[in-house]
């Protein structure tokens, strides 16, 4: 009998040990992941009432061992503390310690991944991986707009860079360079510059096959040429260097050159052509090879005298347009409002623009700037910028932070021109008491300053 309990006795104390073993074996065999690295990044704090910091986009530089938002917070924002929320790639064996440094006092402590960090203290974090050994450093830094980015600061470039006469006047950017084309009593003249200049400015000697009938508000660039339309005629004319000018032949009249067309097969142009006694939508390549024949056109749509601008946003794919403003219709009669044409399957589609509530439309100059169309009106002598956030839904104005100097002369019809360093040009344009203007600004937005 006692045989017989001393065995299932010995049975189970062998059952427990082996089992024991089993146990401490397997937990000596795993291999904790020696990976320090962090994968995302986000904050959060109650004091940020709007919101911001949920929206900024951290870049984590493996290599260098750097934490930092490419795309800097507003001016003046400032929060005191804020909850770190920090993730490595495994989420089944997270980091086993972090370790924070803090500036102004300095000081170094262990983190529980739950208190709050004084943010604008936070300067280093150190990452330990689950196998407790392997560490990684990252130095901290969130970008805050130093000044405001939305300052415009306006320089006048020149003060007379056309010689007079000058009638009409109208300055485009082609092949690296600023031309100004003016009509001068019975000639029609040229003056170019490099466009990272834009102050010493050359007589275009070889200045030939112009008319001196031609509409210079209707000069537009698309890919490697210029083109505009003869007053009488209605004929096209094109120039691939500025100064050599031949006459198009097309088969129909074209009334209106409305720039290159968004959306569109790549090397087509927005024309208005007449067919048949009707104004019709067309486009065309840069030879006017062939013009196809689209929808026809409203007739309070402007044909002369216009500002268009293509808008083909960086961040939306479907935002490509066509905006134009002012002008004068086929039944002579002044356009006053902001059209937004867009291409669909052969059709372009079109709606009328909220109108601004300050400022003249006629004479006013668009142009796409910062991802959004800008507009400059005439007000009471004086010129007010505006810009849309939405497209042209509606438009607000700028701020005092981007309105133009006490010295700058209210004007119309100026020709205005960004250029791929962030600066808005502009040309000349006619003041209120209807004489050109023959200076030159330039301005840029404060954030573009450091690129």
């Amino acid at each position: 009998m006692i045989s017989k309990y001393f065995f299932w006795t010995s049975v189970l104390i062998v059952n427990i040990l082996l089992f024991s073993s089993c146990l401490n074996s397997s937990d000596n065999n795993i291999e904790y992941p020696s990976d320090p690295q962090i994968y995302t990044v986000s904050l959060s704090s109650k004091a940020d009432t709007a919101g911001l910091l949920a929206g900024v986009t951290f870049t984590i530089d493996q290599v260098n061992g750097r934490i930092f938002n490419k795309e800097p917070l507003p001016y003046l924002f400032h929060v005191d503390s804020i909850i770190l929320n920090i993730n490595s790639s495994n989420t089944y064996y997270p980091f086993s310690r972090i370790q924070l440094r803090l500036g102004q006092p300095d000081s170094t402590y262990f983190w529980n991944g739950s208190d709050s960090i004084p943010l604008p203290r936070l300067q280093k974090i150190t990452t330990t991986a689950a196998d407790g050994v392997t560490d990684k450093d990252y130095d901290f830094q969130l970008n805050i707009y130093q000044e405001d980015p939305y300052i415009i600061y306006w320089d006048k470039i020149a003060g007379n860079w056309l010689t007079p006469p000058v009638e009409s006047q109208r300055t485009i950017a082609h092949n690296n360079q600023f031309f100004t084309y003016y009509r001068s009593g019975t000639e029609m003249k040229a003056v170019s510059t490099p466009a990272s200049d834009g102050k010493n400015w050359s007589a275009v000697d070889r200045l030939s096959g112009m008319p001196h009938t031609l509409r210079l508000s209707s000069l537009i660039t698309f890919g490697s040429a210029v083109y505009a339309l003869d007053a009488p005629t209605g004929w096209v004319y094109r120039s691939s260097d500025g100064a050599t000018w031949n006459a198009v032949s097309t088969v129909y009249d074209v009334k209106a050159l409305y720039g290159e067309l968004p959306f569109a097969t790549p090397g087509n142009i927005l024309l208005a052509v007449n067919h048949d006694g009707k104004l019709k939508f067309a486009q065309t390549d840069v030879n006017f090879s062939e013009i196809i024949l689209m929808n026809d056109m409203p007739d309070n749509m402007p044909v002369t005298d216009f500002s268009a601008i293509k808008v083909e946003s960086a961040s939306s794919y479907a935002t490509k347009f066509i905006f134009l403003s002012g002008g004068i219709t086929s039944t002579n009669t002044s356009n006053n409002d902001i059209w937004v044409l867009q291409e669909d399957e052969g059709i372009v589609k079109y709606i009328l623009s909220k109108r601004p509530e300050e400022g003249a439309l006629q004479g006013s100059s668009l142009f796409f700037y910062d991802d959004k169309p800008y507009l400059i009106t005439l007000s009471a002598g004086k010129n007010l910028l505006m810009y849309s956030e939405n497209y042209g839904l509606n438009w607000v104005k700028a701020g005092e932070n981007q309105a133009f100097p006490s010295d700058f002369t209210g004007r119309t019809t100026a020709s205005v021109i960004t250029d791929t360093d962030n600066n808005i040009w502009i040309f000349g344009g006619i003041s209120s008491s209807n004489t050109q203007l023959t200076d030159i600004w330039k301005g840029r937005l404060n954030k573009f300053a450091s690129n």
